[in-house]
């Protein structure tokens, strides 16, 4: 809490010497963010918004602040937002997480499979995406994509965590899927 704290002073200062700041609103919410301070972060990202209307960066701040509120509306609406201005690895990924949360798994896959697609093979950011996929894979059955995918993570980023649990898991379905037929 002590660097959280630091870092918010620090935003501060800049914002009462320039209330325009693009960085230091945008630092601010992120920390809002990180610190649970979900509707404090979407005054500050709409703060931003209103400032940097063209900033993909800006509506992802208020895709994940109205998600956690649970404004699933303006989530969606904020994330067709961000994808039209910059359709990339982060756009995707949030286009994905609204459509799962809708129950829309398809849609998630194909919106994870466009992030994936959009990030550099073996970032931490497109591997991430990659274990999403996979694990939107696993939640609607599919093992053997599933497998697959995490498989691809340890290639790209050897001991990934996230990909060693993975496989964990759909080694665990296997053997429940084997013992219950």
């Amino acid at each position: 809490s002590y660097y959280d704290n630091a870092a918010l002073n620090y935003a501060g200062r800049v914002l009462e010497k320039d209330p325009n700041n693009f960085e230091a609103l945008t630092y601010k919410a992120l920390i809002q963010l990180s610190q649970h301070h979900f509707a404090e972060a979407l005054k500050t990202g709409e703060l931003a918004r209103n400032l940097f209307p063209n900033s993909a960066f800006v509506y992802g701040i208020l895709v994940d602040a109205n998600v956690e509120l649970g404004n699933y509306p303006a989530a969606v609406e904020n994330s067709d937002k961000m994808v039209s201005i910059r359709p990339d690895i982060r756009s995707y990924s949030r286009v994905a997480y609204l459509r799962e949360i809708h129950g829309d798994f398809p849609g998630a896959i194909e919106a994870m499979k466009l992030a994936v697609d959009a990030g550099v093979p073996g970032q931490e950011s497109t591997e991430w995406c990659r274990i999403q996929l996979a694990r939107l894979y696993e939640l609607t059955g599919d093992l053997r994509t599933a497998e697959m995918h995490y498989s691809i993570s340890l290639e790209e980023r050897p001991q990934y965590a996230y990909a060693l649990a993975g496989l964990g898991r759909v080694e665990a379905g296997k053997i429940s899927l084997f013992v219950f037929a």
